[in-house]
């Protein structure tokens, strides 16, 4: 697919922003939140897997919450390429759309988060090449508690018909959190396996994939670097060849945000 003029801007970049800046619209105490965000990153990586055919992508999102029940819901976007070759007017922006509850189990520490996530490519329905549908939906649910000298959390999102109509397939994922004893510095951790009922409409396997990363706060500015990679080999990775068996490899991935 085409890339975006966004993308031919910040192609020459290696860095990546998220900005997200939480603003109560009536009174300090107001039980009504808004929040937004935006990030430039290296390569758009979901569950290891790059979006954007290596390159970076601009980011962006909003975020608004009910404090009382613990009611939210947000949308957040990204340019995409998927380099869809000989077919025209295809998606080249993933919108997400997302609500759920969140909260903590009384008296235990435990966190929890549900909720419902669903993913549009608008353009991807426009081209008469294409009679497989992008756009899926996926239920979630997660857990997560801080010890003190590290947190975790871990969860679960079920799709009933996941990308390119391949059917329905599941994510389990752990991540954990550790501040560093010098420097200022965390480490982070994410370890993820997804399966897919239909390998062979989507041309991936069942796989894992895991990320490992440290980052440093500096001023309103958080340096982080990541590294990112799957176990699918490049012959099962869309297909294999010399673009597609890329995408699943191995990266480094440098991000900066910033928080206002």
């Amino acid at each position: 697919m085409m890339k975006t003029s966004i993308k031919k801007i910040i192609c020459s970049m290696a860095t990546a922003l998220v900005l997200s800046t939480p603003v109560a619209v009536y009174a300090e105490d107001s039980p009504h939140e808004f929040s937004a965000n935006v990030s430039i990153t290296t390569d758009y990586r979901f569950r290891g897997v790059s979006q954007t055919t290596e390159d970076p992508a601009l980011q962006g999102g909003f975020d608004y919450s009910y404090t009382p029940i613990g009611f939210y819901a947000g949308v957040w976007a990204s340019n995409i390429d998927f380099a869809e070759s000989g077919v025209s007017d295809t998606a080249d922006l993933e919108m997400d759309f997302y609500g759920g509850f969140a909260g903590e189990f009384s008296g235990t520490g435990i966190g929890w988060d549900i909720g419902g996530l669903y993913y549009a490519y608008p353009g991807s329905d426009t081209s008469p090449a294409l009679t497989d549908d992008y756009d899926y939906f996926e239920v979630y649910g997660s857990l997560s508690y801080d010890f003190g000298n590290f947190n975790v959390s871990g969860g679960l999102n079920y799709s009933p018909d996941y990308f390119f109509e391949s059917g329905d397939a599941t994510y389990v994922y752990g991540d954990v959190g550790i501040p560093l004893p010098v420097g200022g510095l965390n480490l982070s951790g994410h370890v993820g396996h997804q399966w897919i009922d239909d390998n062979a409409q989507i041309l991936l396997p069942d796989y894992t994939d895991w990320k490992i990363g440290v980052s440093k706060d500096i001023g309103a500015f958080t340096f982080d670097v990541s590294y990112v990679d799957t176990d699918i080999e490049d012959s099962e990775c869309f297909g294999g060849g010399l673009v597609f068996g890329d995408l699943c490899d191995a990266t480094a991935i440098f991000t900066v945000s910033a928080s206002f």
